[in-house]
């Protein structure tokens, strides 16, 4: 049995970490828990069976998310169903209406949206091209929305495919939508759509906040699936990124959250094709969402979103991430989060109490000024950095908690479903003898108890320095002539692919003063920009036809920092305006000084079967000429992956000091789309870290060659494998590859006076 001690006897500690805001400014505001409730989406009529309600499950499932006591939910739309043409307004229909419901219960909407319309977007991607469109699409809704949505989002996961236009697009867009935001309501809190790729090894993140988004944002959105274990070293990544860029202090939320921890559900569920999760994985994903939550909160999150509340699932039916089961009852996670709310909604979390090895304790304190512990002992779900846990033991732990002073009132003790359990009697010394179970349980009725004033990891960072405040309402955006540029690195680099390359450069007013200035470039030549001041009218651009190339004596050795990064930047009626970035790659002089180390692709023997198929094979295809990766599927619904591993095993085949992977691939399937719902070239350093994806271009039917960037982020010397896939669209699948080689930097030539 252990004994846990105060470690002062002064009053209640003040708040640790980030503190909520005040009560005023809507039901909502300050409330820390929040649900990612998609209503208007997944919660459409006929999305599960509804006995309630005249089988109306929009208003069932905001009535389940009152009864939770959350005051704060996420809901989008999709900008291209509610003004197919651009001669008539935004029709929000049932977009408002499910708003005005959730306001009616006391609950405030996050508003998202995404899917621009045919007409507003005459380009492939999803981004809309026709900027003032968007700006007055984002002015209208915050009109019409009104105080039902208490901020407003831009996207969803523009890193990844919700966006597939390169960052600097998504970032002048972003501005864009902000100002209008703005315009409708000044007041409003502006979020960036939430980026959701690890921020160690990501250039967009770094990308986004060079193009001078910061200004536009008032909280930093982020999207994270990790296991708690993982969120200190994120989120101090994410403080990081935004000290250096001259924005720390933002407070970050996180508008989806969940876990993967209980693994693919095991049962069929109640509507066909979609799978259930078992009992026992319901106890896991209920611990592992009240885990994350307070994990979140500790790491000076301000508001968390647990995705999602609704029924719902993914991949063809086999991942089941929502609250509501598919029969229209709640999961045990229900219950877990109606008592989260309850037990610790109104309260502000004062620090981590000293508890003994195996428990953890969180200290909060209440309006009324007594005190409440949320306690647990450490399971898998707390230490877990990847893979699937079990919902077995139940790793029962006793301690001994010392209360410097007597209880205001009655304890009371509730489990982590909101089950009232018995309160522990104090001892003759005034102790408290807790039993605790890897499952969170809450004990209210204390004072006096003192958590050592903690901050999260960075949370003290120094914001890097900012010039002064700049006039947002210009924005800036550059269209490269994609016959002259290919964009890669996960959308945050061009490749100039010959000695110039076409690019438009625009500068838009948006505001409603004519306005005149200058723009210039650094980090590489362009011509075509004008020199002298220029005017821009109100709600218009002016545009200018360029030639981007490599400035004079610039030797590009590789790709990441310091790499070159075209910045465009101005001043418009004395007042800088904030800066268009694009990250740069020139090809043919990249080429021209690596040293190409070939890496031996032919024989079979040298790679590691690795894929998720019912049948899968290796072998080197004389016909071809080139080895065959091939693997089948039974099942339909499964889940398709063929990434075959090259162990780096021979002399000479570290990737320290690599550039880039080289080689050349095409594909066939049993499809005739042969498309691929993802692609990634995968570092391995097998020593416990996860494995670096980095996306390339989808493999054809044809030969084509991929070069794969490597940033200098990243800890080439310790990778020990490669491997190279896709997840394809079929259920027969061959990888046909070829010339696999490292592109290395050569050392550059010593300088007069130096030692060779």
């Amino acid at each position: 049995m252990a004994v846990v001690s105060p470690s002062c006897r002064n009053p209640p500690c003040g708040v640790a970490g980030s503190p909520h805001r005040g009560a005023e400014g809507g039901a909502a505001s300050g409330a820390f828990f929040a649900a990612d409730a998609a209503l208007s989406s997944i919660s459409r009529p006929g999305a599960f069976l509804c006995p309630w309600n005249g089988g109306d499950t929009a208003r069932t499932v905001a009535d389940l998310l009152a009864l939770a006591g959350f005051r704060h939910v996420r809901d989008r739309l999709h900008w291209r169903h509610v003004q197919p043409s651009p001669d008539a307004p935004p029709a929000f229909d049932r977009y408002l209406a499910n708003a005005q419901m959730l306001r009616a219960r006391g609950i405030g909407v996050s508003g998202m949206f995404h899917d621009s319309p045919a007409w507003a977007d005459p380009g492939a991607g999803r981004l809309p091209r026709d900027l003032p469109a968007l700006y007055r699409f984002c002015r209208e809704a915050a009109a019409a929305f009104g105080d039902c949505v208490e901020d407003w989002e831009f996207w969803n996961e523009p890193d990844l495919a919700f966006a597939p236009e390169p960052v600097w697009d998504y970032a002048a867009a972003f501005k864009v939508a902000a100002l209008a935001f703005k315009a409708a309501r000044p007041d409003i809190p502006v979020l960036n759509g939430a980026l959701a790729l690890p921020p160690q090894n990501s250039p967009y993140h770094d990308a986004f906040l060079a193009n001078g988004t910061a200004p536009y944002f008032d909280v930093f959105n982020y999207h994270t699936y990790a296991p708690a274990a993982k969120h200190p070293e994120i989120f101090r990544q994410v403080r990081e990124k935004l000290a250096a860029a001259g924005a720390a202090g933002t407070p970050v939320w996180v508008t989806e959250f969940g876990t993967e921890l209980e693994g693919l559900p095991e049962e069929e569920g109640a509507m066909a094709g979609r799978m259930a999760h078992s009992p026992e994985q319901e106890r896991i994903h209920a611990e592992a969402c009240v885990k994350s939550y307070l994990s979140l909160q500790r790491e000076g999150v301000e508001r968390a979103f647990f995705f999602v509340f609704g029924a719902y699932n993914e991949r063809s039916g086999r991942k089941d991430w929502g609250v509501l089961r598919r029969d229209g009852t709640v999961k045990p996670v229900f219950a877990a989060m109606a008592a989260l709310n309850r037990e610790l909604g109104d309260a502000r979390l004062l620090g981590a109490l000293d508890a003994p090895p195996g428990i953890r304790a969180y200290l909060y304190g209440r309006p009324d000024g007594s005190q409440t512990i949320a306690f647990w002992s450490e399971s898998p779900v707390d230490t877990a950095r990847d893979g699937v846990v079990s919902a077995e033991p139940l790793f029962a732990r006793e301690w001994v908690l010392h209360p410097p002073a007597p209880a205001g009132g009655p304890l009371r003790l509730t489990d982590m479903c909101g089950m009232a359990l018995p309160a522990p009697a104090p001892a003759a010394d005034g102790s408290l003898t807790l039993a605790a179970t890897r499952y969170p349980a809450y004990l209210s009725g204390l004072n006096g108890l003192c958590a050592a004033p903690s901050r999260p990891v960075g949370a003290d960072l120094q914001s890097a320095p900012v010039p002064i405040a700049p006039d947002r309402s210009i924005v800036l955006r550059i269209q490269p002539d994609r016959r002259d540029f290919e964009i890669t690195g996960r959308k945050t680099v061009a490749v100039l692919k010959g000695e110039a390359g076409r690019a438009r450069i625009e500068a838009w007013n948006f505001s409603d003063t004519a306005k005149t200035g200058t723009v210039a470039a650094a980090g590489a030549a362009v011509s075509g920009l004008p020199t002298a001041p220029f005017a821009v009218a109100p709600f218009s651009c002016a545009a200018f036809d360029c030639a981007i190339s490599q400035e004079p004596g610039f030797a590009q050795t590789r790709v990441g920092a310091p790499s070159p990064t075209l910045v465009l930047s101005g001043t418009f009626g004395g007042a800088p305006i904030t800066p268009l970035a694009v990250p740069l790659l020139f090809e043919r002089q990249l080429l021209a000084t690596c040293a190409r180390v070939p890496l031996p692709w032919r024989d079979p023997a040298l790679w590691q079967r690795n894929s998720s198929g019912d049948d899968d094979a290796i072998a080197y295809d004389e016909a071809a000429g080139a080895i065959r990766f091939d693997a089948s599927w039974r099942d339909p619904a499964s889940d398709r992956w063929l990434y075959p591993e090259r162990p780096l095993a021979l002399p000479g085949e570290s990737l320290d000091g690599a550039t880039c992977v080289a080689f050349e691939i095409r594909s066939e399937q049993d499809k005739v789309e042969n498309d691929f719902k993802s692609q990634y070239f995968m570092l391995v350093y097998g020593d416990g870290r996860p494995d670096a994806h980095i996306p390339y271009d989808a493999p054809g039917g044809g030969w084509e060659t991929r070069r794969v960037m490597l940033y200098s982020s990243l800890d080439l010397p310790a990778v020990k494998a490669v491997r190279i896939g896709a997840n394809p669209g079929g259920t027969r699948c061959s990888l046909f590859l070829r010339n696999l080689e490292i592109l290395k930097s050569r050392p550059s030539p010593p300088q007069a006076g130096q030692q060779p």
